[in-house]
């Protein structure tokens, strides 16, 4: 007997299958008192109720089409500097938009936050590459960002969240949006 359920592909995949077993109670010498107060051997019915890890991510992964909510995504936030060559002044040294992106990138692993920095690019194709890639949270980085010590974050299921501290952007991380 086989269950069959479909995915968001419309596709038809397999789920779950029971299984009889004649090996296992044979083994661990499983027996039970019958109406005649005979011991007989049970035959063990089992079953994975997705089969297998893999067929689980699989099912999984078609379900959200790659698209995953915020908990499960393998980068959960993109922190983009708005140029790599901008310079403000900070106790006294030089301190570039990038090196503040590695700082918050720093602190939302340090969370446990999967964050990357991304550079190199105009800052429209950076979000919309982030976009494209269904990364679901991107921390804009620009001068005011390095000066106030915030960043402005834009969800992909939200839109504009508007600017906030570090530490306000680790506690929305960890709670759903």
């Amino acid at each position: 007997m086989d269950f069959i359920g479909k995915v968001s592909t419309s596709d038809c995949w397999n789920h779950y299958s029971p299984q009889v077993d004649f090996n296992l109670p044979q083994r661990f010498d499983i027996t039970y008192v019958d109406s005649d107060s005979g011991k007989k051997r049970p035959i063990m019915i089992h079953r994975a109720v997705l089969g297998s890890l893999e067929r689980f991510f699989r099912v999984l992964i078609e379900h959200y089409a790659g698209d995953f909510p915020l908990w499960i995504s393998p980068i959960q936030a993109r922190i983009l500097p708005v140029t790599d060559i901008y310079i403000s002044i900070r106790r006294g040294c030089a301190f570039l938009q990038l090196d503040y992106c590695k700082e918050v990138t720093r602190k939302m692993k340090a969370n446990s936050i999967q964050a990357k920095v991304c550079s190199g690019e105009r800052l429209p194709k950076l979000i919309r590459n982030a976009e494209k890639q269904k990364i679901p949270l991107m921390a804009v980085v620009g001068p005011r960002e390095v000066k106030t010590h915030t960043v402005t974050v834009r969800s992909r299921f939200s839109g504009e969240l508007g600017s906030m501290t570090i530490g306000d952007l680790v506690w929305s991380s960890q709670a759903p949006f």
